[in-house]
Formats: structure tokens, C-alpha cells, sequence
């Protein structure tokens, strides 16, 4: 299998980034779910919760780390064009929807660093250290990103849905055709 993307296909590269990071994101979203209805009265519960806080800090650095990669990675292997028998306004719609859910790969982990930050909480890298600060301690700037980040995880979640069901309505209606996305990136 080619590392790089071709007319028709994904290479290898783009398909481990595609992947990896979905089951990170999805992941990510389940986590954020259970972790906001933890509870936190007692010295147990929050030890309990900021286990998952740290680790949901972290894989949101990697997912960050990984957008950034995979944007370089699409200048130096374009990704293959929608097939012509896309017309052109769901050629618009898949465009949107793909430049939203980069936009949120994006954004979301940057609230939720900024949040972390502005809460006055440091994000320590799976235990290996402390990353930098990206602004100080504020709390009406840690609500704005909290707000933020909420309707951004619930955002993307719903994009991610659109992204799977339209994968999947041209994998039932075409069967393997030129619609039928989803070959690309198996």
C-alpha cells in the first residue's frame, strides 16, 4: 500500500491519521460525557475524576498534535478529488462539513487547553511533564472556553454523525461504485 494519497485512493498515511484520530476524538467525547457527570464531594471521587481529566487533557494534546500533522500532510499529499458523480451542491455540503470538523479538531482541544489553563490547572503530558501555559489564570475566560468546549464536543459529535452517515448512505446506495466513498479510506 502507497504511503502517499493517489487520484483515486488514500495511502497509508492519511488512513492511519483518519482512523486513529476518530477513535481518539470519539473516545474523547464519551469520556468528556461520563467525566461531567462525575462526582466530586469527597478527596476519592475527585482523585477518581482528575485520573480521567489528565488523560483527557493529554489525548486532547495528541489529537491537537496530530491535526497539525495531518494538515501538513494533506499539502504534501492532497487527498484524492469526490468522485464526478457528486453533483455540485453535495459537493459543497461534504467541503463544509469536512472544514468544520478540521475547524473543531482544532478549536475544541485549544478551549479545553485554555480552559484548563485560565482554571488554573496545569495540563501534565501523561505524567511527564507540565506544557506551558497558554494564558493565565482567569475565571471568566476559563468559563468562556468551558461554555466553549461544550458546544464545540457536542458540535463535532454531530458532524462526526453526518460524516458516518453519509459515508455509509453511499456505501449502501452505490455497493462498491464511484459514489461509495468509503473504499477510499479502507
Amino acid at each position: 500500500m502507497p504511503l502517499k494519497n493517489n487520484a483515486t485512493s488514500y495511502g497509508s498515511l492519511s488512513k492511519l491519521l483518519h482512523w486513529v484520530m476518530a477513535a481518539i476524538i470519539i473516545t474523547l467525547i464519551a469520556v468528556g460525557i461520563y467525566m461531567a457527570g462525575l462526582p466530586k464531594e469527597t478527596m476519592e471521587q475527585k482523585q477518581y475524576a482528575f485520573q480521567f481529566y489528565g488523560l483527557h487533557k493529554s489525548f486532547g494534546v495528541v489529537i491537537l498534535v496530530l491535526i497539525f500533522v495531518r494538515l501538513v500532510w494533506i499539502r504534501v499529499s492532497p487527498p484524492p478529488a469526490l468522485p464526478a458523480v457528486f453533483d455540485a451542491k453535495e459537493q459543497k455540503v461534504v467541503k463544509l462539513l469536512q472544514a468544520l470538523l478540521y475547524l473543531l479538531m482544532v478549536a475544541l482541544p485549544l478551549s479545553g487547553y485554555i480552559m484548563s489553563n485560565a482554571g488554573g490547572y496545569p495540563i501534565n503530558f501523561f505524567g511527564l511533564g507540565e506544557l506551558p501555559a497558554l494564558v493565565g489564570e482567569s475565571k471568566k475566560l476559563g468559563g468562556i472556553a468551558h461554555e466553549a468546549h461544550e458546544i464545540m464536543g457536542f458540535a463535532i459529535l454531530a458532524l462526526i454523525v453526518l460524516h458516518m452517515a453519509g459515508a455509509i448512505k453511499h456505501r449502501l446506495k452505490d455497493k462498491g461504485g464511484e459514489s461509495d466513498i468509503l473504499k477510499r479510506m479502507l
